[in-house]
C-alpha cells in the first residue's frame, strides 16, 4: 500500500514540474519591460534568488529564462524575451495556493 501511495504521488508531482514551455497556456503575469533582456534579467535575478536560493538563469532564443525549483509544486519559470522596444516578460506560476507574491512583485519591480 506504502508503495502504491509513494507510486501515485510521483506521479502526480512529475506533471507538475515541466517547464512552461512544455505546459499549455498563458502566463500569469504578461508584461513590458523598456530595459533590454540581459539587463532586466540582472536585476530581478538577485531578487528572486534572495526568496529561492537556487534560482537559475539560461539562455533561451533571443532572451533569458529564470527558474526557481520547487519541491512540492511546479516551478516558477519567468521568460524574458527581446521586444522591439525592450522586453517581454513572461511569468509562470504554479497553482493559485502556491504563488509567490515575493516573486511576482520582483517582476513588477524591475521594469
Amino acid at each position: 500500500m506504502r508503495m502504491l501511495i509513494a507510486g501515485v504521488a510521483v506521479a502526480m508531482s512529475a506533471g507538475c514540474s515541466l517547464p512552461a514551455s512544455l505546459v499549455p497556456g498563458e502566463p500569469n503575469v504578461s508584461k513590458y519591460s523598456a530595459k533590454p533582456p540581459k539587463e532586466y534579467a540582472a536585476c530581478v535575478l538577485p531578487l528572486w534568488q534572495a526568496q529561492v536560493s537556487k534560482t537559475h538563469q539560461m539562455g533561451i532564443s533571443n532572451g533569458y529564462r529564470l527558474t526557481a525549483p520547487s519541491i512540492i509544486t511546479a516551478d516558477e519559470i519567468l521568460d524574458i524575451v527581446k521586444s522591439k522596444d525592450g522586453s517581454r516578460v513572461s511569468l509562470y506560476q504554479g497553482p493559485p495556493w502556491a504563488k509567490s507574491a515575493a516573486m511576482r512583485q520582483a517582476v513588477r519591480d524591475c521594469l
